[in-house]
């Protein structure tokens, strides 16, 4: 009964395109997922490949999953292939246009952690190699689990992506064809994370939203969960798009449709059974849209994903303030009520006999206690980190003052954990790092026998360069008009030679 109830659903959507002058795309598309008639490994259950979902409802998505996406690929695309992601190889993404990880492929480097003279030292696993040049489109947790290795933009802020998107580009190409798009946008109430911070003050209680998939993880049903990546930083290059965000915990600029060079990420989780008909029209849009950029690697690479960009001040002196500590009270003493109901429902749940899922099971172990609120006083002191000094405790103005003065000098180390130092060098000099005057300032510096020491090091430490005064003007005559700073890619200038 429900094979023929798929193919009268194939049928249909075959009619609806034909009916709407819609026909098959002349793109290759190769799909990488878990097929079905591979046996799921014990171990997978425990792992990132269910992105969160129940097992239960796992080893139903298991099932279908392949094949659903199989049948929606073929009624868009002339050549379609599915293969199933333990026994991909990279080569076969040379013979399509696009290929689509929904699963995560085996790496060939496995991850390092181990300690090494107190320290701990993380290497992510490898999944693809740096001259990975092939369209792609990473659905949900594969887009971070395979792209931070080789420096990706769409890293993992939070697996925590419902079913709804907003603040979204609706002028991007992917909403405008091939196969005709009209998006319906309803008016739903704010995800409560935004207003934690800064940047949803101006954001209304209610936004339009568009619904890209007909379940997600917050009905509480044990679905898939999707993924966002991190908005600061994402746009300091040529080479990335930001198309939409969606409903998570995080801030608005959170990432859930977007590209990084070659790399498309499509956050949502939800199989083609489960996307609404017009993200169905939107995802087959993308696939069209990501063919151009076949042979075009990412330009800037973010290889550490936390790397603290110069947003970070900005959010540090936006919630320094007394709403933001209202905002952040607000939010706790819900959680803890939420938290608190839904102990009690399951105990509830337990006592009348209903079977509860092993990870209800697991949570009924620990009982939670409520979150603690801070004094305004330790909240200004914990959003401001290091920042912070004895000396501003009653004079917070005083250290906005301070961060807003020096912030164009701040920069990160390459490895740094979520960490902003000022470059004293460039405070001397009086230039930031960010604007072109860096070079204006700097290079003239390099024949001036006092400063060209600090000149050096300064150019060394933002371009990775070294050069003579000449050939420094030179390079910046040439380069001026095609030159870009980026935060997330390491603090460097470098050239758009696109």
């Amino acid at each position: 009964m429900k094979t023929k109830s798929k193919f009268l659903t194939i049928a249909l959507l075959l009619f609806t395109m034909i009916s709407f002058g819609q026909k098959k795309q002349d793109v290759s598309v190769l799909y990488v997922g878990f097929d079905p008639k591979t046996p799921i490994p014990e171990e997978l259950l425990g792992g990132l490949g269910i992105a969160s979902m129940t097992p239960e409802r796992f080893k139903d998505d298991y099932k279908t999953r392949f094949p659903e996406f199989k049948s929606y690929l073929e009624t868009y695309f002339r050549k379609v292939k599915t293969v199933d992601a333990r026994v991909y190889k990279v080569e076969m993404s040379a013979h399509f246009d696009v290929t689509i990880f929904d699963q995560a492929i085996k790496p060939w480097k496995p991850q390092v952690r181990e300690m090494v003279d107190g320290k701990m030292n993380f290497e992510p696993a490898k999944y693809l190699t740096e001259d990975f040049d092939h369209a792609t489109i990473f659905i949900g947790h594969t887009a971070p689990l395979m792209g931070q290795s080789i420096g990706s933009k769409l890293d993992w802020l939070c697996l925590c992506l419902d079913a709804d998107a907003h603040h979204i580009k609706t002028e991007h190409p992917i909403f405008k064809g091939p196969f005709p798009v009209e998006l319906t946008l309803k008016k739903k109430a704010t995800p409560e994370g935004i207003f934690l911070y800064p940047s949803g003050k101006d954001v209304p209680k209610e936004i339009p939203m568009w619904r890209v998939q007909k379940e997600g993880y917050l009905e509480g049903k044990g679905y898939r969960v999707g993924m966002v990546s991190r908005g600061d930083g994402f746009l300091d290059s040529p080479d990335a798009e930001y198309i939409s965000s969606g409903v998570n915990t995080k801030d608005v600029g959170a990432v859930a449709i977007g590209r990084h060079g070659n790399f498309f990420m499509w956050g949502f989780s939800g199989s083609p059974d489960y996307m609404t008909d017009e993200a169905k029209q939107v995802f087959a849009n993308a696939v069209v849209y990501m063919k151009q950029f076949k042979g075009k690697k990412p330009i800037a690479r973010k290889y550490n994903d936390r790397i603290s960009t110069k947003d970070r001040i900005d959010l540090i002196v936006g919630s320094l303030t007394d709403d933001s500590y209202s905002n952040y009270k607000v939010y706790i003493e819900k959680n803890n009520e939420k938290s608190a109901k839904y102990f009690s429902d399951l105990k509830s749940k337990k006592q009348n006999g209903e079977t509860l899922t092993d990870s209800e099971e697991q949570m009924l172990q620990v009982t939670p206690k409520p979150m603690g609120i801070p004094s305004k006083e330790e909240f200004f002191q914990q959003v401001s980190g290091s920042f912070f000094e004895p000396k501003y405790e009653n004079n917070i103005q005083e250290l906005i003052d301070y961060l807003e003065a020096n912030r164009k000098y701040m920069y990160s180390d390459p490895d740094g954990f979520h960490s902003l130092k000022i470059d004293e060098d460039l405070k001397k000099i009086g230039v930031g790092n960010d604007s072109l005057d860096f070079f204006e300032v700097i290079i003239p510096l390099l024949k001036d026998a006092e400063k060209m020491e600090i000149a050096k090091r300064v150019l060394l430490r933002y371009t990775g360069m070294e050069k003579s005064h000449k050939e420094w003007r030179k390079w910046y005559k040439t380069n001026n008009d095609k030159l870009f700073f980026t935060e997330s890619g390491g603090y460097k200038w470098m050239i758009n030679n696109r």
